[in-house]
């Protein structure tokens, strides 16, 4: 599915969970009750007395708080105190979760709306539980701390237990569940801590790079200097003689940013042992027509198509040529970066596990 929430069948569906508990999901088509009544796919929101309250984080974090904040919007929405809150990652699957990725800053304002609608419409099942409960009108309750009060006499229910009741209602059509006012916001624009900042700052395991498998091999994988030269030549035979190699061979690979391009995998034991391999790696490099690349060249071509008519126009607003012949003062400058490597503090990596003529992958994303 390409967007959240795009059509009516997009609706929360509530479920009992074995145990006691209230499960709110998105209901794509192929979603299902399985046996121990917990509804397929996993859910964004989870209560139950067992556990409290779960909120289940569906993109990547990479550093930018999205982890934190995404949840912030879910945990505000469902009226609930941030410290009462358990956070937990989402598997990859957008078939469940919909669209899971990270880039150009877009994490929250792509899911600022949906993921709102989805705390608003549990909280609603809730109050609307409580309601019924006690025989009053809905308008006469409000929802706090995972709590929802009875106005008129102070009567409360915790959200836990109010998950039975709320199961058998019928949920609200996501489109049209009323959201908070801004100024009424308790969780949304808090400065809240990133929920994995303790264990980042205590050196608990949370990278790629720290998966162990039984059995595991590393691989290094060396690249042409030139983007997307093929290996004319390499001293694969000395290579595998070397301590603890299983493997080395050419991958011809391709050109497309997105693949994997041509170069020479080694296979060992250990990592030291791959890596102390490639270093005595001898690779001949066949030409290729981006060995004519350079950055001095790609300046030099932008700065030559600067000072030509542009071939597209985004946007046209009044008349820039005679505003710029009657300015008083006009500034022109020009604006460059260079290409630059990512270089983040834990190094590239990906463990991959076949069995059963299945791939599982863990990689940093």
């Amino acid at each position: 599915m390409a967007t959240l929430l795009v059509d009516r069948r997009a609706f929360l569906k509530v479920s009992l969970l074995a145990g006691g508990g209230l499960m709110l999901t998105y209901d794509f088509e192929d979603a299902a009750v399985q046996a121990d009544g917990v509804f397929a796919p996993n859910p964004f929101i989870k209560i139950s007395p067992e556990n409290g309250i779960v909120i289940v984080s569906k993109n990547p974090e990479c550093g930018q708080g999205i982890k934190t904040s995404l949840q912030q919007v879910i945990a505000e929405e469902l009226g609930v105190d941030w410290k009462d809150v358990k956070i937990e990652q989402a598997d990859s699957e957008e078939a469940k979760y919909g669209p899971q990725y990270a880039g150009g800053s877009t994490g929250t304002p792509t899911n600022w709306d949906n993921l709102r609608r989805v705390g608003a419409a549990g909280r609603i099942l809730l109050v609307k539980a409580a309601a019924d409960t006690w025989g009053v009108p809905e308008a006469e309750c409000e929802a706090v701390n995972a709590t929802v009060r009875h106005k008129p006499t102070g009567r409360t229910l915790r959200y836990v237990e109010l998950v039975t009741k709320a199961s058998t209602l019928t949920p609200p059509e996501l489109p049209t569940v009323p959201l908070k006012d801004a100024k009424d916001y308790k969780v949304i624009g808090q400065a809240i801590s990133g929920v994995d900042n303790p264990k980042i700052v205590t050196g608990k395991p949370l990278f790629g790079i720290d998966v162990k498998v039984p059995g595991m091999l590393h691989a290094v994988f060396e690249k042409s200097p030139v983007f997307a030269a093929k290996v004319a030549s390499a001293n694969l035979d000395q290579i595998k003689a070397l301590p603890g190699v299983k493997h080395a061979f050419v991958v011809e690979g391709g050109t497309k940013l997105d693949g994997l391009l041509p170069g020479v995998a080694i296979v060992a034991d250990t990592w030291w042992n791959a890596q102390s391999a490639r270093k005595k790696l001898v690779v001949k490099w066949e030409d290729h027509p981006t060995a004519q690349q350079s950055s001095a060249g790609y300046a030099q071509r932008a700065a030559e198509l600067v000072s030509q008519p542009p071939t597209k126009t985004l946007r046209n607003d009044g008349d820039f040529d005679a505003a710029v012949a009657g300015g008083a003062k006009v500034v022109e400058a020009a604006y460059s970066y260079p290409f630059l490597a990512h270089a983040p503090l834990e190094p590239q990596n990906c463990t991959a596990h076949y069995k059963d003529g299945k791939v599982e992958f863990w990689a940093p994303t």
